[in-house]
């Protein structure tokens, strides 16, 4: 592909220094694209000729200034003749973070995740990210390092990170990690981000993930029918930590709460209409996008028995993940379900059996989700055998022939 691609240089006039001395600028352009840095170097306007660009002969250090900038020339012409040849995608943002790291070393693979595990335990602390988040960047960082011990190498330099390392990552992630098909996809996914922002800084000249393809297996999502989770509503429990389990569960099977927010939930978060209909208002810890979600009696019985119990202010006391997950299997044995039950099977749940089976537009439901698009909350709208023959009793009641 041709370029329209050119480099010159001018003085920023409209920052003068107490000396009355300007700024020397470098301009690239590629197509239609410009990008402007400062080359560090000020002299005086009269100095300056707006013909060539250059700084004039009298003037003071005039030969190591223009032999400064026709290196400068001749290096960027270089770097756009060697992305020529790769047949690279070629920016002017690009050539000039190129141009920014000369002289300066790029970090290393595992300094770059390092790099973004620190950068992300500060909004961690600052509360800007969810913790879940920040320990994804550990276990990338972690997985990223036993890799590397693997290929009996303490680090790797980031040109080095190819095609062919992304894939052999993906066999390591698959076989030493016993990850599945789409565990092994999540942390590839979140290798790419990292790259690719290595690579929008101009650290490394090709984005490794561009032509590799991350491999995804289709699920099915989760959820209980409405006599499973009558089921589980009906069942007598004598044990409180059970039954806590039960109703949290419960809770989150009629309102669509995730387990992160429910841990977050409190008495602020629960508003009303003029006409007395309640309603949760949350932002999302996930996404930080906002939930609108209606009360229903179901959820509104359970929200009476925990609401003042907490001094804090939070609705729920809720146990870690992991204890949650081990008591909803027990929960599941007791119930006589066979499902693999987890936390997010309510949310699943919420949106399968309570909302779209009674006919909720999935519109409707991808509010109350807090979903940032429609697609995400399309991963949801499972066509059950309920579904069918509600639909088609709907369209039998409209048929006039």
């Amino acid at each position: 592909m041709r370029h329209n691609f050119s480099i010159s240089f001018y003085l920023k006039r409209s920052t003068p220094r107490k000396s009355g001395e300007y700024p020397i600028m470098l301009r690239i352009t590629i197509n239609k694209e410009v990008a402007d840095t400062s080359l560090k170097t000020l002299i005086l306007p009269e100095y300056w000729d707006k013909q060539k660009k250059r700084v004039i002969k009298t003037a003071p250090d005039a030969h190591n200034i223009n032999a400064y900038l026709d290196d400068v020339n001749t290096t960027l012409h270089y770097y756009y003749k060697q992305e020529l040849l790769n047949a690279r995608h070629i920016t002017a943002n690009l050539l000039k973070q190129r141009f920014l790291l000369i002289g300066v070393a790029p970090p290393s693979l595992l300094e770059l995740f390092m790099k973004q595990m620190e950068d992300a335990h500060k909004l961690v602390s600052a509360n800007k990210i969810s913790t879940s988040h920040y320990n994804k960047h550990q276990l990338v960082y972690r997985r990223l390092n036993e890799f590397c011990k693997k290929n009996g190498i303490g680090d790797m330099a980031l040109d080095q990170f190819n095609r062919q390392t992304i894939y052999e990552l993906e066999i390591f992630f698959r076989t030493d990690c016993n990850l599945s098909v789409n565990s092994t996809a999540k942390m590839l996914e979140f290798i790419r981000k990292g790259i690719l922002w290595a690579y929008q800084c101009g650290l490394i000249l090709i984005n490794p993930f561009a032509t590799y393809r991350i491999k995804k297996e289709d699920t099915q999502v989760q959820f209980l029918n409405k006599q499973e989770i009558s089921k589980i509503i009906k069942k007598q429990l004598d044990i409180p930590r059970l039954d806590f389990v039960r109703d949290s569960f419960i809770f989150s099977c009629f309102t669509g709460i995730s387990y992160a927010d429910m841990c977050k939930l409190t008495k602020d978060q629960i508003v009303s209409d003029l006409k007395g209909n309640g309603y949760i208002y949350l932002y999302r810890t996930k996404t930080n996008h906002p939930a609108f979600i209606p009360i229903l009696p179901q959820s509104q019985e359970i929200l009476d028995k925990y609401i003042n119990q907490t001094p804090s202010g939070k609705i729920f006391h809720m146990l870690s993940n992991q204890k949650t997950n081990a008591y909803l299997k027990e929960l599941a044995d007791i119930c006589g379900i066979k499902k693999k039950l987890t936390y997010h099977v309510a949310r699943h749940s919420f949106a399968v059996t309570v909302c779209l089976e009674n006919g909720i537009p999935i519109e409707t439901l991808s509010k109350i989700l807090g979903h940032t698009n429609l697609r995400v909350t399309q991963s949801y709208a499972r066509v059950t055998y309920t579904k069918v023959m509600n639909d088609m009793q709907a369209l039998k009641s409209r048929l006039e022939y």
